[in-house]
């Protein structure tokens, strides 16, 4: 399955595609965004998918995304 990342609130990530398994820790795909994205290391940061925020530490299926979703990429800036 393949998921999609776009920052909000900024142009940083506009079209962001992962290839992953349904069994994936969502973690680990953090990681992988921040391999190509690393300004986003030095923020806080939360992801939604629709309305719903995702827990880092579940997988994929258990954050209930599906294979073309869009995860939101949220900056909190303090």
């Amino acid at each position: 399955m393949a998921i999609n990342f776009v920052s909000m609130g900024n142009q940083d990530i506009i079209n962001y595609n992962i290839k992953c398994k349904k069994t994936d820790l969502f973690v680990d795909l953090e990681k992988q965004l921040y391999r190509d994205y690393p300004q986003f290391k030095e923020v806080e940061t939360y992801f939604q998918v629709g309305a719903t925020k995702i827990n880092r530490f579940k997988t994929v299926e258990q954050n209930k995304i599906k294979d073309n979703d869009v995860i939101s990429v949220f900056r909190i800036d303090n």
